[in-house]
């Protein structure tokens, strides 16, 4: 990997340096140009200034005047006396500014050619070096996601290896083990979906869904872990909202955005979470908000990027990979829906809006 990593460096690092070769060329080239049509006029204008004295000499020693003017057809004469026309030095000075003009356009075609070149060099670096920062980040949460539940679940299953516990006990371990379980589920989950959208591999099939339905069947499943983590979960969907969906996709829309308000809800050490949905024309908008610890305005779109989550791994609170919003997003916008994330500010809760199309058909 490292090998790949030098090699892909060195050929970003030789592509830059051919392109500032070729800028210094282009510049070299235009100012050559410039200097070689000088040259040219300058020796043509004192051509004609020694065809002067020739032909007044020949018509001092009685050449006629049109023999004279066709032989050095760059003088006039005037009387006994000739000069170069002043018309003919201004057409060389115009035939040298055409050609500069010239030369000026096709180097500054080159110049921001070479420069866009650049820039999308150096932007192509810029994103490599964060998306290599988000797969580091993506990997340290990983390996954090699995090594918890299963360091809890391998204590609880020592525990109960060791001795028999009271069945207070037995309920506490296994309902700790339940959620370890659902944890580990959820972020296999979300590593395969994302996965399946990376590969093209993402087929949806949807159908009438009774909006009120869904989110009460997620918050029976997510609401005994809220509760321990003194999160109070409620929803304010009235029935009769049908919305056209994949089932699958829609119960990982919303558990991905009730999981991660109760992760912002639980920094605080509790708080509470609602589910609201309502009609908009020929959609259903549905809003999870939460009074957790939000974000910066700034955030609003980034928290959708794939492996993004603000701040350093290494130092970071929360829990996750960095996937489930944007499988959240990606799953929306497949299902032909938008979503946006609002928050006021750091310690000023979160709101997940999406809106999805509304349905006519009864759920079955």
């Amino acid at each position: 990997m490292s090998f790949r990593v030098r090699n892909l460096r060195a050929m970003q690092i030789g592509v830059i340096g051919l392109l500032v070769t070729c800028v210094a060329q282009v510049t070299y080239w235009v100012a050559e140009e410039a200097d070689y049509t000088r040259r040219i006029v300058e020796r043509l204008s004192k051509e004609y200034d020694d065809e002067v004295p020739v032909a007044e000499r020949l018509v001092a020693l009685g050449v006629p005047k049109d023999e004279v003017e066709r032989l050095l057809p760059h003088v006039t004469l005037e009387g006994l006396d000739a000069k170069v026309p002043s018309a003919l030095l201004d057409e060389l000075e115009d035939s040298r500014r055409r050609r500069l003009r010239r030369y000026g356009w096709e180097g500054s075609f080159f110049f921001a050619a070479l420069l866009a070149s650049m820039g999308i060099v150096a932007q192509a670096l810029r994103q490599r070096s964060e998306l290599h920062r988000r797969q580091e980040n993506f990997i340290a949460a990983v390996s954090h996601e699995f090594k918890s539940p299963l360091a809890s679940l391998r204590l609880a299953a020592e525990t109960l290896q060791l001795r028999e516990p009271s069945p207070e006990s037995r309920e506490r371990l296994t309902a700790r083990m339940v959620s370890d379980v659902e944890r580990l589920e959820g972020m296999v989950s979300n590593t395969l979906d994302a996965s399946r959208i990376a590969e093209g591999r993402l087929h949806l099939e949807p159908r009438a869904l009774d909006v009120a339905g869904e989110v009460r069947a997620l918050l029976a499943r997510e609401g005994c872990q809220a509760h321990v983590q003194n999160v109070a979960l409620t929803s304010e969907v009235p029935d009769g909202l049908v919305v056209k969906a994949d089932p699958v996709a829609l119960q990982t829309v919303l558990r991905n955005l009730v999981s991660n308000a109760r992760k912002s809800v639980q920094q605080k050490s509790g708080g509470a979470i609602v589910v609201r949905g309502a009609r908009e024309g020929r959609e259903v908008r549905i809003d999870v908000e939460d009074d957790g610890v939000g974000f910066e305005r700034r955030e609003n779109e980034r928290l959708f990027e794939k492996f993004y989550r603000p701040g350093n791994e290494l130092r970071r609170k929360t829990k996750g990979s960095g996937l489930g919003l944007y499988i959240v997003r990606r799953f929306v916008e497949e299902s032909g829906g938008r979503i946006r994330a609002h928050s006021d500010g750091e310690d000023r809760g979160a709101v997940f809006s999406l809106w999805l199309p509304a349905s006519e058909e009864v759920p079955a």
